[in-house]
């Protein structure tokens, strides 16, 4: 009896597993998207701001980055981490730190999300 609750108790945790792989691989699916959609987004507004200058705040703090601070923005809006920025970069994880905090004070915000979202929501 109790080998027969095991070998059920084992079928439902290898379920529950493949189905967690599943959902992880359509969750990366969804974030690989809306990355490229963020970074479309970025190559847009600096194509926009090349083309109309604006005169607003949020202008001049995203013309105040730096070029390797608006990648690091731009690797930060396809949901990247600070080991992947980094690696694709060619800069260790405190470099992106750094950069971060410094893009963080420009856009004066305290995290990642925020960033990203005052970022996006600029040019709506």
């Amino acid at each position: 009896m109790a080998r027969s609750s095991d070998r059920a108790l084992d079928r439902a945790i290898t379920a529950l597993l493949h189905e967690a792989v599943e959902h992880s691989r359509a969750m990366r699916q969804v974030l690989n998207q809306v990355g490229q959609l963020a970074s479309a987004r970025i190559n847009a507004i600096s194509d926009e701001e090349r083309e109309n200058p604006s005169d607003d705040a949020i202008d001049e703090v995203l013309s105040s980055l730096t070029k390797r601070e608006k990648e690091v923005l731009d690797h930060l809006a396809r949901g990247w981490s600070n080991r992947q920025i980094g690696r694709a970069l060619g800069i260790s994880e405190r470099t992106v730190k750094n950069h971060l905090r410094n893009i963080f004070t420009k856009l004066h915000v305290s995290d990642r999300t925020s960033a990203v979202v005052k970022l996006l929501g600029h040019h709506d």
